[in-house]
């Protein structure tokens, strides 16, 4: 397992930055009337029309000052649907072209000459750049706190997930989605219930005597992004951090095969900072288990700020050799402990995982 990576300098950076999005207040957004009545029918409801096959995935946290960035993961099968409104397209234009050609063929029958007969050619068949378009309705307390609207990204990746980023205070949520084609001739809904952890600045630096975590995640790849973005937007297979400039790609519910590499990330709440040029001393050791036998043990990590950011690779060593664990299922075990508290604040946290190859 190699060190904890130092190269995480956007860490700092983002948990003191006071991010909000642009205001798009109830309102404020001109709402198409089919998307209207779909939000407001579902608001009262709580009923989701079905259309579409919208579905919540999963939703990822991230420490803020004064808030949390929340992404929210969701699938909802666009592709046929897509494809059908662009078989349409093609069709109507197919039909238009035909008919501009029947006038032209009748206008040139008069005609006897053949260097004065009309000449025409048809446009270049053009697609709009999206088929469909999200709306986002967050509810606190059964009051509208946030609308947005993004268009949904249309492109030959197949679809995994759709995903968009917005900063909430902890608390709990209604989230209403209304995905409408972008002609508005047809719409889906889905509303869910969404509970935004404690993970403010404040939250993590709060001193206890049992460190804690939050929810670990595996991530395939995490990329930078060329810049800062802070308006809201839909993308498709991973969840943007926009304003940190980062690309993040979960891993997700996939088991893993003994050459992967993933990297495990979550946050580390309690422990003490101090003055100076690295203000938090946590220490981290991982070991592999599997039931009882303690498969593989590494190296004590020293963690500088409060975000475990750490590749795994899946190898056990026998005298000084090391080999690809073999599959079955696993915990990695993560002990921690803060140097900076007299007591040294302890926690112990258990990750299954599973190998299939």
């Amino acid at each position: 397992m190699r060190k904890h990576m130092a190269r995480t300098a956007w860490l700092p950076m983002l948990l003191l930055l006071g991010l909000t999005l642009p205001a798009q207040e109830a309102g404020k957004i001109a709402l198409p009337e089919n998307v209207k009545n779909g939000l407001d029918g579902l608001q009262k409801t709580r009923t989701a029309n079905g259309v579409f096959s919208i579905q919540f995935q999963n939703a990822y946290f991230w420490a803020l000052e004064k808030s949390v960035y929340v992404n929210v993961l969701f699938s909802a099968g666009l592709a046929g649907d897509a494809a059908g409104m662009k078989d349409l397209i093609k069709k109507q234009y197919d039909e238009r072209v035909a008919a501009e050609m029947k006038k032209l063929e009748a206008i040139n029958k008069k005609i006897r000459k053949e260097e004065d007969k009309k000449k025409w050619e048809p446009p270049a068949l053009a697609y709009p750049n999206y088929f469909h378009v999200l709306y986002l309705r967050v509810l606190k307390d059964g009051q509208v706190i946030q609308e947005y609207h993004s268009p949904v990204p249309s492109d030959g990746e197949s679809e995994a997930y759709y995903s968009f980023g917005t900063v909430l205070e902890p608390g709990d949520y209604d989230v209403l989605l209304d995905i409408s084609r972008s002609d508005s001739t047809l719409d889906g809904t889905l509303l869910f219930p969404l509970q935004v952890p404690a993970l403010r600045l404040g939250d993590i630096t709060a001193p206890a005597k049992e460190l804690k975590i939050s929810t670990p995640v595996f991530y395939a790849e995490v990329r930078q992004l060329p810049r800062s973005e802070a308006t809201f937007a839909v993308v498709k297979n991973k969840y943007e951090n926009g304003p940190a400039m980062l690309d993040f790609f979960p891993w997700g519910d996939r088991p893993f095969k003994s050459s992967d590499k993933p990297t495990l990330a979550f946050f580390v709440l309690g422990a003490v900072a101090v003055q100076g040029a690295e203000p938090w001393n946590i220490s981290a050791a991982l070991e592999i288990r599997r039931g009882k036998e303690s498969i593989a043990k590494f190296a004590e990590l020293k963690l500088t700020n409060p975000y475990f950011y750490q590749p795994i690779e899946f190898v056990r060593k026998d005298n000084g050799k090391s080999s690809p664990l073999p599959a079955g299922d696993y915990v990695l075990l993560v002990e921690m402990k803060d140097n900076n508290q007299a007591g040294q604040a302890v926690g112990k946290f258990e990750i299954p995982f599973k190998i299939i190859e």
